[in-house]
């Protein structure tokens, strides 16, 4: 569904033809110094602002990394598949073989499937809603490998980039990381905080940056609704190699467009989208910690069932 067009709450003038535009008559677009009024047949078509050729962390080696994962409980549910894509042109990919004893309950965290409640989807704040976290779902072959080595390699290939004070992309961090860090310790490995003396730093979340960088826009904030609007190509939304191809191109994408963020330095970076997600969820304080929750491992359980609903008693008449 396409979002509604904002207008203009002052009397303003027509950036395109420099004519009055009175209150509420005109049409907000991006500009490249912020908001411009336009008439409404003189408005561009909406879409984010131009990219420009400055300089920033967009510009450095970026990696980024994705999960598909039974559910949306970090501590309970169990990575299925993990991707790895890098600006430099990494690909890797992990398919996990969890066992017939845990259940993959079938959504996404796009909310392409069932049964996983969108969070963002009662949220009265414009863009400011938490994106559908259920599972990340990706079409799972014969092929797949022991989770301890998998895992292993996983956190070793990530904890080596963010060693290196590179930036680690990762679309909704609170998620991947916190349920990363709970897999890696019920397979008696090493987690992140570990490998990472230093801070499991710095990354650099997409979600949080366009939230921040477009506070007003309208709509979904889902990875397949910001990437459409940023234009970046996104072939199969819920696999975890074209979710994190998606990521890292928005990064680079929202950078190349929004320059005091790309101008931002890493560690500057990251700190700064730690109180941003605190401020834009400041109205869910149920919200996941950024850029995630060091949880402990917990037994495998079905999704519990929903409570009934009591029988609406029909009105008798008089």
């Amino acid at each position: 569904m396409t979002p509604p067009e904002r207008v203009n709450e002052y009397d303003a003038s027509c950036a395109r033809c420099g004519g009055e535009v009175p209150a509420g008559t005109g049409l907000l677009r991006h500009g490249p110094k912020g908001w411009e009024v336009y008439h409404p047949d003189h408005a561009p078509e909406p879409g984010p602002p131009p990219r420009g050729d400055h300089p920033g962390w967009h510009r450095r080696p970026l990696l980024s990394l994705d999960i598909g994962s039974t559910g949306h409980r970090p501590a309970v549910d169990r990575i299925r598949s993990a991707a790895l894509r890098g600006s430099d042109g990494t690909v890797r990919d992990w398919v996990l073989d969890i066992g017939s004893d845990v259940q993959d309950f079938g959504s996404d965290i796009h909310g392409l499937g069932s049964g996983v409640q969108d969070l963002g989807s009662n949220v009265q704040d414009p863009g400011s809603g938490v994106p559908d976290i259920g599972s990340r779902s990706s079409d799972i072959g014969s092929d797949t490998q022991d989770p301890t080595a998998a895992l292993d390699e996983l956190a070793t290939l990530v904890a080596a980039h963010l060693a290196a004070h590179q930036l680690l992309v990762v679309w909704y961090a609170p998620h991947v990381l916190s349920t990363l860090h709970a897999e890696l310790l019920r397979h008696d490995l090493a987690p992140l905080t570990t490998r990472l003396p230093g801070g499991v730093a710095p990354i650099c979340d997409p979600l949080v940056l366009d939230r921040h960088a477009d506070r007003y826009r309208a709509g979904s904030r889902s990875l397949r609704s910001v990437a459409a609007w940023y234009g970046v190509p996104h072939a199969h939304p819920g696999d975890p190699g074209s979710d994190a191809e998606a990521a890292l191109l928005l990064a680079d994408e929202i950078a190349a467009r929004h320059a005091p963020l790309a101008r931002l330095s890493r560690p500057a970076l990251h700190t700064e989208q730690i109180l941003w997600h605190a401020e834009q969820m400041s109205r869910h304080p149920e919200a996941a910690d950024w850029p995630f929750t060091p949880v402990q491992p917990q037994p495998w359980e079905p999704v519990p069932d929903p409570a009934p609903r009591e029988p609406v008693q029909p009105v008798q008449p008089d």
